[in-house]
């Protein structure tokens, strides 16, 4: 086999890397032996797999010789085929070349020729080329002269005209003036054409002035003489006069109408003060009329004068109103102050809905639409602002206001209708400032504002806090009206609760979108939530002190004297007579179902926890004693369950939950019971039964078992010997699929024992059951006529 190999003469050929990748794309085989990183070892690998695989060598070599004689002949073949072509090939590529030669000498004869046309067209184009520009320049020539003609004329009629004041000829001609000397400006260079240019100049500055001689003739005292049609001429020339002149125009006119407000409202308390700033508006209201009446036909509408009037009606009126308020300072009074801003936010919004349209057009407006003033128009704020920075005497005032409130929400009594009427006011007074504080402003005082509510929030909560009965661990007496005032707390938290969150939404839409970040009232919700849960916890512990006496009496029976397991203990009825009545108040009272549920769910827990350790306190108890304890526990638990139901549709369930949280207790107390059941001899029984219901290795906590039972010391030693010894052997968890054959025979002794203790004590209270129901019967009288159903 290897000297075979040896004769074919192979040898590895390694090819560069781009060549590789650009075979194995042409190759549409992917054989192993076609791939550039081919290992032999991998290869062979693959074909004996294993030793058993090793019995085919010689197949596997006989057609790998095959295959090498195969590829050897095609190696060979296309060899000899390249070689014999190659003579043909050489003279192919000649003829190539020969052509590409040809083709080149062509081109550059085609360029040659190229140029020789174009030197020819270009002598016979330049005498045209010549004219032409002659031509050109001479039209340009003939057109400026024309120009300058025309502008001379026109100058010199300016003068003509001017002088004689035909305003309405002036105009004209002063526009075709001035679209003449648009076209000479590039040539200011040339002395003739400068001296026109400032001569143009001159004129136009002439009567600009005698324009505003004229103004100033026509009006004496911001009153028009009849001089109407002079002034409407002089205008259109103002219109076309180069540079500011119309603005010029437009200040004196509206500084002529404001010097007498200037000198009878400024720096004047006692006309110019906030009590008096409806007469400011009353004014402007006057000239305005004056201008739609007699001054509107001197100037064109597009000029805006009413609108630029008003502009600095605005500014001087709001320098004016800051100056006052500086000046009073604190001593401003708060009532006449909102007087005075609430007329300047109306003075406003009639100042956009007059001019909305030019500044609806601005932003977008339907034309015609304009109603309702643009919230964010040009006349918005122009005034008002003035008073932001004093504001703060107004929130202070609300300050006061809800402080006096908070003071008679302590002292007097309040109505109850399911919640205290003084949170219902208090909500209902931030609606009013909320309002009124939107319309006076919407940024920093308004978030003072809100600000402000939070305090009060957070005060509130504090009062209705205090009305939770403080809790001194002193057994007393619970009444009725305790009972409600703690729901109607809960009730009012709740409300408080919610239409914070609505107050909250309400003030962010209101107020500027760069403060709205900082409105948050998340601490306030906190404060409500809190009251809610210690009222629910205030319920708990007054339900505590209502069945104290019952189940303190349970502590002093005698349970190892009990001889037979009769009807359920008289304390447990002596609870259900004692829990009925509180539990309809409180489910009658409080208007949110779920913190009944609440309510429920935290006291079956403290329930079932005191009576847990109850149990504990009672020793010794006996076996039978056990057994009656265990039928008062499953009375316990139907009184918990009618509770939760109390009210509601007697086929109604008590929710899943609550019924797991019952159990878990209940379970907890009947395991203690059952293992008080188990006889302690022999000892390994009642071990096994704790070991299986408890799982813990303490002793301490066993010890306390054996001491329920009544066990003396001397025979509790061999008992917790063999606690100890099954301790220290390890406890294991018992599992649900731990098989019955694993118990021993004791223990499973033991727990049937419990078991049937546990079936003749619910015989037993068949007929207790029934009474117990009669007891809870009286609960549906205080919820008779609700009409209401509690949801799970």
């Amino acid at each position: 086999m290897e000297g075979d190999y040896e004769v074919s003469g192979h040898e590895v050929i390694k090819l560069a890397p781009d060549i590789e990748s650009q075979v194995a794309s042409v190759l549409l085989d992917k054989d192993p032996l076609d791939s550039g990183e081919f290992d032999p070892v991998t290869y062979i690998n693959a074909l004996f797999p294993n030793e058993q695989s090793l019995s085919t060598v010689d197949t596997v070599l006989t057609k790998l010789r095959t295959k090498i004689r195969g590829l050897d002949q095609e190696i060979r073949e296309l060899v000899r085929s390249q070689t014999d072509a190659g003579g043909q090939i050489r003279g192919e590529l000649e003829a190539t070349k020969k052509a590409m030669q040809d083709l080149f000498t062509r081109i550059k004869l085609i360029k040659e020729k190229a140029k020789q046309s174009e030197m020819m067209v270009h002598e016979i184009t330049k005498d045209i080329k010549s004219l032409d520009h002659a031509k050109r320049n001479l039209a340009v020539s003939i057109t400026v002269l024309k120009r300058l003609q025309m502008l001379v004329s026109a100058l010199d009629q300016l003068r003509v005209m001017g002088s004689r004041k035909q305003y309405t000829e002036v105009a004209q001609i002063l526009q075709v003036a001035v679209q003449l000397l648009q076209h000479f400006r590039p040539y200011k260079s040339v002395r003739q054409i400068s001296v026109l240019c400032e001569a143009a100049t001159n004129i136009q500055a002439d009567l600009r002035r005698q324009i505003f001689n004229d103004f100033d003739a026509g009006f004496v005292g911001g009153n028009l003489r009849s001089q109407v049609k002079l002034l409407s001429d002089a205008s259109l020339v103002i219109e076309v006069l180069e540079g500011d002149a119309k603005r010029q125009l437009i200040d004196w006119y509206t500084d002529l109408q404001l010097k007498d407000y200037r000198n009878i409202f400024r720096n004047n308390l006692d006309v110019g003060g906030l009590d008096n700033v409806s007469r400011r508006y009353a004014w402007l209201k006057r000239i305005l009329k004056t201008y739609d009446d007699e001054h509107s036909q001197i100037f064109s509408s597009s000029w805006g004068v009413a609108e630029s009037l008003c502009d600095k009606f605005c500014s001087d009126t709001k320098k004016d109103l800051e100056a006052v308020l500086v000046k009073l300072g604190a001593t401003v009074d708060t009532k006449i102050m909102l007087q005075a801003l609430q007329q300047t936010i109306d003075f406003e919004s009639k100042l956009g809905m007059r001019f909305g349209s030019r500044v609806g057009d601005e932003v977008g407006s339907p034309k015609g639409d304009h109603d309702v003033a643009p919230q964010n128009g040009k006349f918005s704020k122009a005034i008002s602002a003035a008073f932001e920075s004093s504001l703060v005497y107004y929130i202070e005032s609300e300050d006061k206001v809800l402080g006096g409130m908070m003071d008679s929400y302590r002292i007097k009594p309040e109505e109850e209708e399911g919640i205290y009427s003084s949170s219902t006011d208090l909500f209902y007074f931030y609606r009013q400032s909320l309002v009124q504080c939107a319309k006076l402003s919407t940024r920093k005082p308004f978030l003072e504002m809100c600000k402000l509510f939070g305090k009060w929030l957070r005060a509130y909560a504090d009062i209705l806090q205090v009305k939770l009965p403080r809790d001194d661990g002193r057994s007393r007496n619970v009444t009725d009206d305790e009972l409600r005032t703690i729901s109607f707390v809960i009730n009012t938290a709740d409300y408080c609760t919610s239409t914070t969150s609505q107050l909250e939404e309400k003030l962010q839409e209101k107020i500027d979108l760069e403060f709205k970040e900082q409105v948050n009232f998340d601490k306030e919700r906190e404060s409500f939530l809190n009251v809610t849960s210690n009222g629910v916890k205030a319920l708990v512990r007054a339900m505590e002190l209502v069945y104290e006496g019952p189940l303190n009496s349970a502590s002093k029976m005698s349970w190892s004297a009990v001889e037979s397991v009769g009807d359920q203990s008289k304390f447990v009825s002596q609870m259900a007579t004692a829990l009925g009545p509180s539990a309809s108040i409180i489910k009658k009272t409080l208007t949110n179902h779920k913190y009944y549920r609440t309510f429920c769910d935290k006291f079956s827990e403290s329930i079932l926890s005191k009576w847990h350790n109850v149990i504990y306190k009672c020793k010794p108890i006996s076996e039978i004693g056990a057994e009656q304890m265990l039928l008062d526990t499953q009375g316990l638990r139907g009184i918990l369950i009618e509770m939760a139901n109390i009210g509601s549709d007697p086929t109604h369930q008590a929710p899943a939950t609550y019924i797991k949280i019952l159990s878990k207790g209940v379970t907890k107390i009947e395991q203690l019971l059952k293992v008080v059941m188990s006889p302690h001899e022999p000892p390994e029984g009642l071990v096994q039964n704790y070991i299986l219901l408890f799982n813990d290795p303490s002793v301490a906590n066993f010890s306390k078992v054996l001491d329920l039972k009544g066990l003396k010391r001397a025979d509790q030693q061999a008992v917790i010997e063999v606690f100890q010894n099954r301790a220290a052997s390890g406890i294991a968890t018992p599992s649900l699929s731990t098989p019955a054959s694993t118990i021993s025979a004791s223990a499973a002794a033991a727990s049937n024992a419990a078991t049937s203790s546990a079936n003749s004590a619910s015989a037993a209270s068949a007929a207790s059951q029934t009474k117990a129901q009669q007891q809870f019967s009286q609960f549906t009288k205080f919820v008779s006529g609700m009409g209401k159903t509690r949801n799970p």
